[in-house]
């Protein structure tokens, strides 16, 4: 099945996009077995392939998926913005609130990064340079304002961003089970929209021109 716009989907696909979803986040798309995901949807595997396809299909239309709200949120928060460092901070904080609403998918991607994107299909390489392109043109504008120092680099500035929510979003885990063994370091009590906040200050401070130096 090719990748289709989520107002297209049917009842039946979306339920199965949402388990295939937490599955992959759990297991990764090698471990990940179709049967769980019908299982898991409450569909038998005929239904499943029917609505959506293989693994390999329903893997690609969760990524798609993802890809595509990520895009949208972050188009829709820095268009109204009219300065470059308030328009990165959106664009970070665009990251958080697909994270927060979608809680498997730094999970996925932490997964695709530690593998080398290796089972990422081309539909979602072309989204991560899509979300890429979005960033540098915010440091590109930045630069060319006077609001960002002249030798900042774009594709840096974006790992940053994306680190900054990625890896986060999956160590949350592991400050609960510190919390839980006693062992949590102090003011450990965080959010991930707080851990993104302080993250965003770091960023700035460090790309904002504050004057020529010598």
């Amino acid at each position: 099945m090719d990748n289709v716009p989520s107002n297209s989907l049917s009842p039946q696909a979306r339920k199965i996009l949402a388990a295939a979803e937490e599955i992959f986040a759990a297991q990764g798309f090698a471990g990940a077995r179709v049967d769980e995901i019908a299982r898991r949807a409450g569909v038998n595997k005929a239904m499943l392939y029917y609505h959506v396809g293989d693994k390999a299909a329903i893997y690609g239309q969760v990524l798609a998926l993802y890809f595509d709200e990520l895009s949208r949120e972050v188009e829709e928060a820095i268009a109204d913005v009219p300065d470059p460092a308030g328009r990165l901070t959106r664009l970070q904080e665009a990251f958080a609130s697909v994270a927060t609403t979608h809680p498997s998918f730094p999970h996925i991607m932490l997964r695709e990064i530690a593998g080398g994107a290796a089972s990422l299909p081309d539909a979602a390489l072309e989204g991560v340079a899509r979300l890429v392109g979005m960033t540098a043109r915010v440091i590109e504008e930045g630069r060319s304002q006077g609001a960002f120092r002249r030798d900042v680099n774009p594709l840096v500035t974006h790992i940053l961003v994306v680190g900054s929510v990625i890896f986060p979003a999956n160590g949350l885990r592991l400050l609960e089970r510190l919390r839980d063994a006693g062992l949590a370091p102090p003011n450990a009590d965080l959010t991930l929209n707080e851990i993104v906040d302080a993250a965003s200050d770091i960023i700035l401070n460090g790309i904002i021109l504050r004057g020529e130096t010598s």
